[in-house]
């Protein structure tokens, strides 16, 4: 399992549980999910990419409501 990090928020990269050789990643806040992958992706990389994207949106909402 990959983590990043951009504080509190961290992205995980994890293998999917339903379809063996595919990845989904997870946005988390503490122990809280707030966001997921919707489908598995072909690579660990892949995920990766996506999940960054995802976590410097996440990042971007949290500063801007602060």
């Amino acid at each position: 399992m990959a983590v990043d990090s951009a504080a509190p928020l961290v992205l995980q990269v994890e293998p999917c549980e339903n379809d063996p050789g595919r990845f989904r990643w997870v946005i988390r806040d503490r122990d809280h999910v707030v966001r997921q992958s919707c489908y598995s992706l072909a690579s660990e990389d892949e995920a990766r990419t996506e999940g960054r994207a995802a976590l410097q949106e996440a990042a971007a909402l949290l500063r801007d409501s602060r």
